[in-house]
C-alpha cells in the first residue's frame, strides 16, 4: 500500500493511507438457486434492482438469510443434486449472489493509476464497472486485483460483482470446512503515482555463523505511462525504537513499464526473530522523482532471521527447530470465515498463552492481517496452498486415477497460479517457515512443478507435503517426512530406525482433538522431547467450526452439519478444537498449554527441596521468569516463596527451595506445586503470566488408618421390608431383595432420589462412538438394571452394623460384586466395594458407584485435580487444589453431550445445598463426576440445548474412568495404559458423612 509520507508508512496500516478507499458496508444483493435464475443484466447501468436486498460485506450470504452453510469432510458438497465430473461446475443447484454498489470516487483518485483488490471472494466471480465487463477471478483464498483505470469516471462508479457458489476451482477446494460463500474478506480500491513500487521481495538473513544480518531488497517500479525518466528508491531500515540503523538508495532509468531495482544492506550483529523473540525491524521504500521529492513510500517488517535444513533437521538460527503447533482454521460461531482483526487478535494470544509455537494455515492462505500478527506476536507458521482434493481419492489407493490435480496438464496452470498467489502476497512475512503444497490430494507430477516453483523463487524456506505419505513416487517434492494420526509408537518407530539421509519428521495434523479428547498428548510430547529427528506436530485443530444458530423457538446453540436441513453432511466431525466455536477454552487447551510448555521439572530430592530445572527455550534464558513455589495442605496454600532463575536455553540446573516438610505423621494430602511467571508483561500477556508448572507429591508420612470403635450406638430394625440402620441421627435404608442402599437420610432431609448402584458405564464420547466401544463394551450399560442378587447380609454391633451384598450380572459373564455398608456409631458410612469382571469381557469403561442426590443438593466442593475435567490420559493440564462450583458448571459443552466433568485424584468431595451436604472422602483418592444429566440424557441428546431442564444432581464415586484416547476419533482406541482391564480384581473404598 502506497503512502505519502516515512510516518504514514511506519504504521504498516493500510487504512492509514490516503491512497486507500474502504468498500466494505451494505451492497444491494440478489440471490438465485442457479445461473439460469440469475439477473443477467444487472451490470448494466440503467438495471433495474427494485426488487434487491442487501448485504454487508465482508460476510457470507449464507449467515445473512440467503441460502444454507454445508458441513461436508471429504464429498464434495454438490452430490446431492449434481451427477457431474471434473471439471464442470454444478448447474442444477448452484447459487449465483450478485452485489451491486454505487462508489463516490474521491477527486484524489482522478488522475491516478486505481485498483481494485479483492482479498477473499469464495468461490469465483464476474467484475463489471460502470457496466463495462472488467474480468473474471477464482482461488477463493488468496487476493484478486484489478486495474480499473481504464473504466472508473468521476464522481458516482456501480461496482457488480457476480459470485459463485461452485466454480471449476471447486474441485481444488474440498477442505474439510463448512462450505459457505461471497466477499468474505476485504475489498479496497487504491491509487498510485504514475511511476511507482509496484513490488517489493524482502530477505533478512543471517551468516554462516548466525551473528550477522544481510538486508536484500528486490524491488519493481512499474511506469504505468512508460514516460521516461529517472526514479531514486531510497532503503532506511529502522530498529524497534525507530532509530535508524542502515540505509541504501539507488537512482535509476525509467524507461519501459518495468525496472527491477537491487538494494542490500549489511546490518552487524541484529536481534534475531524467532517465535521466543519475536524482534522485527522496520523498512521503508520511498520512490524519489527527478528532483529528490518523495512520490511515494512503502512499508515493512523485517526479521532476520535463518531457516535451513541442516545436519538432517529442520533449524532456526542455528538451532534445530521444534514446532508446538496447531492447525487452525479460520472460523467464529457468527461469522464463520468472515473473521475481523479482533477475532484474529483474540486468537493469537490465546494460542501464546497456550505455549503453542507453529501455526499450520489449513489447509488456505489465511487473511494477510494474520501473518501480520504471527510476525508481530510470534509465531512460525507453515503457509499451506489452497488445495485439497480428498473427494478424489481413496487410503490404500496406488496409482494417480482420476486423483486431482495428479499429473494432468490441464490442471496445472492453476494449481501453479496458487502457488504463485500465495507466495507474492506473504512472501515478506518472517512468520513463514515453511510452505505446504496444500492437503490430502495424493500425488502426481503437478506437486513436483509446485516444489520446483517455491524454491525456484524462495531457497530459503522449506516446502511441506504430506501426500508423499501416500503416493511415494512423489518422495521429492517435500522436504521433511509428514503423516497424519499416527500413534505414538509409530512416530517412535520412524525416530529409531532413522539413519543418514533420513528426513526430519512432523506430524502435519495428530491428536484429533473431537468432543472430549486429547487423551495421551503428552507421549507424543515426550518422543518430540525425546528424539531430536522428531520435530513436532500440529494438532487438529484449533477451533470448533460450529455456527450459531436458532430453533423454531428462538433458543440458540451451536449447530453442525445436517443442522440447516442440507445433505449431504458429516455431522459433529467439524467440532475438533481445542477452543470452542465462540472462542472460549475447552478443557484441552491448558493440557495443551501444559504439555508444551518451555521448561519442565524434576524432582531430585523432595524431602530437601532440591528440584531439577530444564530450560527448553531455544533462545531464551529463564532470567526473564521468576520461580513461585507453594505447599499445599488438603489443596490449600500453607507455605510460599519465590526464587529467581538464570539457566540459559537448553540448560539444566538444580534448585532449592526453602521448605521443611511436616515432621509429624497425619491425613493431609501434602503437595508441591512450582509456578514459572513472566517479570514483564508481552503484547499477549500481562506480568505474572504463568508459562509452566509443575507438581509434586510431597513425601510426608501418612499416620496409620485407626478404626477405634467409633463413639455412639448404632440401631437397627426392618421396617416394611427394609432395613433401617441408624446412627448419630444419620438414617440408611437397605432394600435386603435388591441388595440396595435406597435411601441416606437425616434430621428430615432425603439425601438420595435413587438408589446406590454399581455403574461401569459412561456416556459415549466422539471417540469412543468412533472406535466402537458400544458395540464392544455396550454390555456394561445398565449393568445395575441386570444385578442379581446371591447373598444379603446384616451384621449388627452396638457402635457399627454392616449390611453386605453379593451379586451377578447377566450378561457379565462369570462377573461378581460384593458391597460392604458399614455404618458407625457417629453416622459415617463406610463403603467397601469389590467387583471381579470375568477377564472374557472386554475392557471396562468406568467402575464405581452412583446415584442421584436431593437436587437441593445443587453445588459441590472438592480436594483434587480441577477447576476443569481430568482423564486417566488427560489430567496434566488440571492441578491439585481444592475447587468448588455449581453441579451446571460441571457440564462441558461439547457440540454433542457426552462423558465429560470427571475429576482425577480426589480425596474430598462435599455435593451441598444451602443447609445440607453429602461428604465422600478417601485417602486412597478417587474419580467423581457431578453432572445434571444421567448418561441416558446425554447420549440421548444431539446438542446441548435438547437436554431435559438441568434440575437433578448425578454422582458418580468411581475407582477409575478409560481414557477419552485421541489419537483419531475413527478407529483408534483408548491405549491400554488408560483402559480397565478384566483380568483383575477392582476394590473400591471411600466415605461418606452427612452434614
Amino acid at each position: 500500500m502506497p503512502f505519502d509520507t516515512e510516518e504514514q508508512a511506519l504504521t504498516l496500516d493500510k487504512e492509514q493511507s490516503p491512497h486507500y478507499l474502504s468498500l466494505k458496508g451494505t451492497w444491494a444483493f440478489h440471490w438465485a438457486e442457479n445461473p439460469d435464475k440469475r439477473c443477467k443484466d444487472f451490470h448494466k447501468a440503467d438495471a433495474d434492482i427494485e426488487g434487491f436486498g442487501t448485504i454487508q460485506v465482508p460476510g457470507h450470504w449464507q449467515l445473512q438469510g440467503y441460502d444454507y452453510p454445508q458441513y461436508v469432510n471429504t464429498r464434495y458438497p454438490w452430490i446431492g443434486h449434481d451427477d457431474i465430473e471434473a471439471p464442470f461446475a454444478p448447474t442444477r443447484y448452484n447459487p449465483v449472489g450478485q452485489y451491486r454498489k454505487v462508489v463516490e470516487l474521491p477527486d484524489a483518485f482522478l488522475k491516478k493509476p486505481v485498483y481494485f483488490r479483492l482479498e477473499g471472494v469464495e468461490s469465483a466471480f464476474y467484475l463489471w464497472v460502470n457496466g463495462d465487463f472488467v474480468g473474471y477471478a477464482e482461488d477463493s483464498f488468496t487476493a484478486s486485483e484489478f486495474d480499473l483505470t481504464p473504466y472508473l469516471q468521476p464522481g458516482k462508479n456501480i461496482f457488480a460483482i457476480e459470485v459463485y457458489r461452485w466454480s471449476d476451482g471447486s474441485w481444488l477446494e474440498g477442505q474439510d470446512f463448512w462450505r459457505m460463500s461471497g466477499i468474505f474478506r476485504d475489498l479496497y480500491l487504491y491509487c498510485l503515482p504514475e511511476v511507482h513500487i509496484d513490488d517489493f521481495f524482502i530477505r533478512a538473513s543471517l551468516d554462516d555463523d548466525y551473528q550477522d544480518g544481510k538486508l536484500a531488497v528486490d524491488a519493481a517500479l512499474r511506469n504505468y505511462n512508460e514516460t521516461p525518466g529517472t526514479a531514486t528508491l531510497l532503503a532506511k531500515l529502522y530498529d524497534r525504537d525507530l532509530a535508524l540503523v542502515a540505509t541504501a538508495e539507488k537512482k535509476v532509468a525509467i524507461s519501459g513499464e518495468q525496472q527491477d531495482v537491487s538494494l542490500q544492506m549489511a546490518l552487524a550483529r541484529p536481534r534475531h526473530w524467532s517465535a521466543e523473540d519475536p524482534y522485527l525491524y522496520k523498512l521503508t521504500l520511498s520512490l524519489l522523482d527527478d528532483e529528490g521529492r518523495t512520490t511515494e513510500v512503502e512499508g515493512s517488517d523485517v526479521g532476520f532471521r535463518r531457516f535451513e535444513l541442516k545436519d538432517g533437521l529442520m533449524q532456526l538460527n542455528g538451532k534445530p527447530i521444534l514446532f508446538k503447533g496447531v492447525n487452525r482454521h479460520e472460523f467464529d460461531s457468527r461469522v464463520g470465515r468472515a473473521i475481523t482483526k479482533v477475532h484474529m487478535l483474540q486468537d493469537i494470544r490465546m494460542i501464546k498463552k497456550a505455549n503453542i509455537n507453529a501455526v499450520r494455515t489449513s489447509h488456505y492462505p489465511n487473511d494477510p492481517y494474520w501473518y501480520k500478527l504471527c510476525d508481530r506476536y510470534g509465531v512460525y507458521l507453515m503457509d499451506e496452498v489452497n488445495l485439497e482434493t480428498h473427494g478424489t481419492w481413496h487410503y490404500g489407493q496406488k496409482e494417480l486415477g482420476n486423483t486431482l490435480p495428479g499429473s494432468r496438464p490441464e490442471w496445472r496452470a492453476n494449481v501453479l497460479d496458487r502457488c504463485s498467489a500465495m507466495f507474492e502476497r506473504d512472501k515478506n512475512h518472517p512468520s513463514i517457515l515453511v510452505f505446504s503444497l496444500g492437503n490430502e490430494s495424493f500425488g502426481g507430477d503437478n506437486f513436483q512443478l509446485m516444489h520446483d516453483y517455491f524454491k525456484e523463487k524462495d531457497a530459503s524456506r522449506l516446502v511441506h507435503y504430506e501426500g508423499v505419505f501416500h503416493y511415494r513416487l512423489s518422495e521429492g517434492v517435500s522436504d521433511m517426512e509428514s503423516t497424519m494420526y499416527i500413534p505414538p509408537e509409530q512416530v517412535e518407530t520412524y525416530a529409531k530406525q532413522a539413519g543418514p539421509g533420513s528426513k526430519p519428521y512432523i506430524l502435519c495434523e495428530f491428536s484429533h482433538a473431537m468432543g472430549n479428547s486429547l487423551g495421551n498428548f503428552q507421549e507424543y510430547v515426550a518422543l518430540f522431547d525425546k528424539y531430536p529427528i522428531l520435530q513436532g506436530g500440529f494438532i487438529w485443530d484449533f477451533k470448533d467450526q460450529a455456527l450459531l444458530h436458532r430453533t423454531q423457538e428462538g433458543v440458540p446453540f451451536l449447530a453442525y452439519g445436517g443442522d440447516f436441513g442440507e445433505w449431504p453432511h458429516d455431522g459433529t466431525f467439524s467440532g475438533n478444537g481445542i477452543v470452542f466455536a465462540d472462542g472460549t477454552p475447552s478443557p484441552k487447551l491448558a493440557e495443551v498449554r501444559r504439555q508444551y510448555q518451555p521448561a519442565a521439572f524434576e524432582a531430585v530430592d523432595l524431602s530437601a527441596g532440591t528440584l531439577r530445572i530444564r530450560n527448553k527455550f531455544l533462545f531464551t534464558s529463564l532470567d526473564r521468569f521468576l520461580l513461585k513455589w507453594q505447599m499445599l495442605k488438603d489443596g490449600e496454600p500453607a507455605v510460599s516463596g519465590t526464587l529467581p532463575l538464570d539457566l540459559a536455553p537448553g540448560e539444566a540446573g538444580i534448585v532449592s527451595l526453602d521448605y521443611v516438610l511436616p515432621q509429624e505423621p497425619g491425613e493431609a494430602r501434602w503437595d508441591l506445586q512450582v509456578s514459572l511467571r513472566q517479570t514483564e508483561a508481552t503484547l499477549y500477556a500481562e506480568q505474572g503470566h504463568e508459562v509452566a508448572f509443575g507438581e509434586f507429591l510431597l513425601p510426608v508420612a501418612a499416620g496409620p488408618v485407626v478404626r477405634d470403635l467409633p463413639e455412639g450406638a448404632v440401631s437397627c430394625s426392618l421396617t416394611e421390608g427394609m432395613w433401617q440402620v441408624t446412627a448419630a441421627d444419620a438414617t440408611y435404608s437397605f432394600d435386603p431383595a435388591a441388595g440396595l442402599l435406597i435411601g441416606i437420610g437425616k434430621a428430615g432431609f432425603a439425601y438420595l432420589e435413587t438408589p446406590v448402584v454399581p455403574d461401569f458405564w459412561r456416556a459415549l464420547t466422539d471417540n469412543d462412538r468412533g472406535n466402537g466401544l458400544e458395540e464392544r463394551a455396550g454390555v456394561f450399560r445398565h449393568a445395575a438394571g441386570k444385578m442379581q442378587l446371591l447373598s444379603a447380609t446384616l451384621e449388627r454391633g452396638a457402635t457399627m452394623a454392616a449390611a453386605s451384598f453379593t451379586h451377578s450380572y447377566d450378561g457379565l459373564g462369570n462377573s461378581r460384586s460384593h458391597t460392604c455398608f458399614a455404618v458407625r456409631g457417629d453416622g459415617l458410612l463406610e463403603i467397601d466395594f469389590i467387583f471381579r469382571p470375568d477377564p472374557l469381557l472386554p475392557d471396562i469403561p468406568a467402575i464405581g458407584l452412583a446415584m442421584t442426590a436431593s437436587s437441593g443438593l445443587d453445588r459441590l466442593e472438592w480436594v483434587g485435580r480441577g477447576p476443569h475435567e481430568s482423564y486417566a490420559d488427560r489430567w496434566q493440564g488440571a492441578r491439585i487444589g481444592r475447587w468448588s462450583g455449581t453441579v451446571r458448571e460441571q457440564f462441558v459443552p461439547y457440540l454433542r453431550p457426552q462423558a465429560c466433568g470427571n475429576k482425577m485424584e480426589v480425596t474430598k468431595l462435599s455435593v451441598h445445598g444451602a443447609r445440607h451436604a453429602l461428604d465422600f472422602t478417601s485417602r486412597l483418592g478417587f474419580e467423581a463426576v457431578v453432572l445434571p444429566y444421567t448418561d441416558d440424557e446425554l447420549e440421548a441428546a444431539g446438542h446441548p440445548h435438547e437436554l431435559p431442564e438441568a434440575g437433578k444432581t448425578v454422582v458418580k464415586i468411581n475407582l477409575g474412568q478409560m481414557g477419552v484416547g485421541g489419537d483419531d476419533s475413527w478407529g483408534q482406541m483408548t491405549h491400554p495404559a488408560y483402559r480397565l482391564h478384566p483380568n483383575q480384581v477392582y476394590r473400591h473404598q471411600f466415605m461418606i458423612r452427612l452434614d
